[in-house]
């Protein structure tokens, strides 16, 4: 298989996975608060999205999940703060949220391997 179809099923694969309730749920309050068309909010910032995720991408391989997950929630307040619609609360949640993420990660990686072992000797 070249090289390029790989890369393009890959990257299929990887659209699938962006594809998240989250983000259209985050779409849909942000359209519905704002007044505005969730379609064209949804295909806009997805083009924008592009440069952010590849900056993502980015930390997440020079620096760790760890600065990456910080990123992410910085990214959420940002968003918040440049819709208008920041509340000290909210950066709060999405920081214990980020927390959560963060001892999640830590734990998968400790755990997965034992219940792997477990499945795999079925």
């Amino acid at each position: 298989m070249s090289n390029l179809r790989l890369e393009l099923i890959i990257s299929l694969a990887f659209a699938f996975f962006i594809m998240c309730p989250r983000m259209a749920g985050m779409c849909a309050v942000i359209a519905r608060v704002k007044g505005v068309n969730p379609y064209t909010i949804a295909f806009i910032g997805g083009i924008l999205s592009i440069p952010l995720m590849v900056l993502m991408v980015f930390i997440t391989i020079k620096y760790g999940v760890h600065l990456a997950i910080f990123a992410a929630a910085l990214t959420d307040i940002l968003s918040a703060a440049s819709m208008g619609t920041f509340k000290v609360r909210y950066a709060i949640e999405v920081l214990i949220i980020a927390l959560f993420i963060w001892v999640g990660v830590l734990i998968a990686r400790s755990i997965a391997p034992v219940i792997e072992s477990i499945v795999i000797k079925r």
